[in-house]
């Protein structure tokens, strides 16, 4: 019995740690009355010279060129630099069908040995770079012609709102686009305008040249170059401050696409966290703003929590017999749904204007997906904590039918068809319970969630 309340009380942990965050931000915005407006700090009053850069790497030529004619020929571009880590053969391919009108801003660099991935093709192209300040984006991201002209007038260092757009329709997709844009409005609209630290991102950050030389450019031994950036950033007292306008961004349209990048993403913000807590202890924030800080990069150890919850869960089910079921076991489970509900409700009704129905639709698909991908999570959070090494791996952007069952899939069933099974024949309503949970999210993303 004991080994089952174990497993319970982890799984409600989870729940209720995954919902309170953001609902608490939330709920400190309604109170200040601040859920529909952006603070926006001051800029510059001169503008400055304006640097896109666009890493890429192994990507669908149609993809890379889709937007870049169009970007080099918005106001407010002064230069667009594509920087490659592919091969001679495909970088030719590419200049020949890139219309000539990217040419009058733009420059394609080719990197020969692609030493230090991602982050170290950002260096260079920073380091070739004629202006006073930068904007990394990815080729799936379209920034807004305001979000552009702001950026030419940032201070130091500016991040600019996520807009999600969906291409394909997946099931998939537009779950990832609603928690991408909840995700955006809570952690960057509405942290701002509560004067809280918001971090840097991946697509859509702009930084001042001189800032960015100081910290010593992108290290090429981080996987989450943009949770690093926003610790070091707070090493030195500088708060990115939240531009006007928008930048679309893709999101993954498949489950396997959406594992690569929340893998990613939890791997590395554990792997910062672990490796680089220090730097956020010793900045000049305000106490208060240091704990919100360390809290959004601690969100990917909730999966953990989650991950040995289902694995005790497995186990229990084999040693606790005859743990009767209550009512009261799911009130704690209803309230954290609740909670999460509630400020995704209000994200969706007010902000974005869609019917309940709808909301409920996209949420409960959301909460599905996640529930997947939580075991999974847990182990690359895991590996992340303990500095194990990772392979950095592109989400794919191009929708590719799948064929088989996915990997997170797979573990879900492995964890939750034995314990449903022996839950049954040891009669332990609790674990019983848990593993129906993961069955029942891991059945709708085989049967529905891709289509």
């Amino acid at each position: 019995m004991v080994l089952t309340l174990i497993a319970y009380i982890l799984f409600v942990l989870a729940t209720m740690l995954v919902s309170l965050y953001p609902t608490i931000i939330v709920a400190k915005a309604y109170l200040k009355k601040s859920l529909s407006s952006v603070a926006f700090r001051e800029l510059v009053v001169n503008s400055r010279l304006l640097t896109v850069i666009i890493p890429s790497k192994g990507e669908a030529v149609p993809l890379v060129i889709k937007n870049l004619a169009k970007l080099s020929s918005m106001q407010c571009v002064d230069e667009v630099l594509l920087v490659l880590d592919d091969p001679l053969d495909y970088v030719e391919a590419l200049v020949k069908d890139i219309d000539e009108e990217f040419f009058s801003k733009g420059v394609v660099v080719s990197r020969i040995n692609s030493f230090g991935g991602r982050n170290s093709a950002l260096t260079d192209g920073a380091r070739l770079s004629l202006s006073q300040n930068i904007l990394v984006i990815d080729v799936d991201t379209v920034p807004s012609q305001e979000l552009l002209c702001d950026a030419k007038r940032c201070r130091d260092v500016c991040v600019g709102i996520w807009r999600p757009y969906v291409e394909v329709g997946t099931r998939v997709e537009e779950a990832m686009a609603f928690s991408t844009g909840f995700g955006s409005w809570v952690y960057y609209e509405l942290k701002s305008k509560l004067n809280l630290f918001v971090y840097p991102l991946g697509a859509g950050t702009v930084i001042n040249r001189k800032l960015i030389e100081d910290v010593g450019f992108w290290r090429t031994d981080v996987i989450q170059d943009d949770i690093w950036l926003g610790y070091e950033l707070m090493f030195r007292g500088f708060k990115p401050r939240v531009l006007k306008g928008y930048i679309e961004v893709g999101v993954p349209k498949t489950l396997s696409a959406a594992k690569i990048q929340q893998c990613r993403w939890s791997y590395g913000a554990v792997n910062v966290l672990s490796r680089f807590w220090s730097r956020v202890v010793r900045s000049p924030l305000k106490f208060f703003e240091k704990l919100d800080a360390i809290i959004y990069t601690l969100q990917p150890t909730v999966s953990i929590v989650a991950l040995i919850s289902f694995i005790l869960a497995l186990i229990s089910s084999l040693v606790d017999r005859y743990v009767d079921f209550k009512f009261i076991y799911v009130i704690p489970i209803t309230l954290a749904l609740t909670f999460q509900g509630t400020a995704m409700g209000f994200y969706g009704r007010k902000i974005l204007g869609l019917n309940k129905w709808k909301v409920l639709y996209l949420s409960g698909r959301t909460g599905a997906l996640y529930t997947v991908l939580s075991p999974l999570l847990g182990f690359y959070a895991l590996k992340g904590l303990l500095r194990m090494r990772y392979r950095y791996i592109v989400t794919p952007k191009v929708f590719q039918k799948r064929r088989i069952i996915d990997l997170s899939e797979a573990l879900c069933l492995t964890l939750s068809i034995p314990t449903l099974i022996a839950s049954i024949m040891t009669k332990n309503s609790l674990s019983l319970l848990i593993a129906l949970i993961l069955f029942i999210a891991t059945i709708y993303s085989i049967v529905r969630l891709e289509k």
